[in-house]
């Protein structure tokens, strides 16, 4: 991941699967969203992580008190918010809820950007993906 990131002239967002890792739990999701007083941004934070099914006490309570799966969003929204032009995730919905995913996969689907990803998760591939690669003993074999 360094070396394409440190080879590449895009904007790149990873989401490692240990992704907690990255995330301060005694933040806020908006302060980590939004980095800078401006009003419009902070607006604009509110209302994308509204649209993620955050309520406006999750938005206010500290990063380490949120479920996996809100932790996994609010990441995401991150790099969608810094205009990532190119997303790496690692098994994005592995801490997600049935009702949950759906919120990321349209999320996904609306980004503007290019997507690689590794996922075991078919219903988030049908709905995300464009190709699909499936990697076997012969090596990648497109489906």
């Amino acid at each position: 991941m360094d070396e394409l990131i440190e080879h590449s002239s895009l904007k790149i967002g990873y989401m490692p699967q240990n992704y907690e890792d990255l995330l301060d739990p005694i933040q806020t999701p908006i302060r980590f969203l939004v980095t800078t007083g401006d009003k419009e941004t902070r607006k604009k934070a509110f209302n994308r992580l509204g649209s993620m099914k955050f309520t406006h006490d999750e938005m206010q309570q500290t990063i380490g008190n949120l479920s996996g799966g809100q932790k996994a969003k609010l990441l995401l929204l991150k790099m969608i918010l810094e205009r990532c032009e190119l997303l790496v995730l690692d098994e994005p919905t592995r801490n997600f809820s049935p009702l949950t995913t759906p919120v990321l996969c349209n999320a996904l689907a609306e980004f503007g950007g290019a997507i690689i990803s590794i996922s075991h998760d078919r219903r988030y591939l049908n709905e995300v993906a464009t190709t699909v690669y499936e990697l076997t003993s012969e090596g990648l074999i497109k489906q």
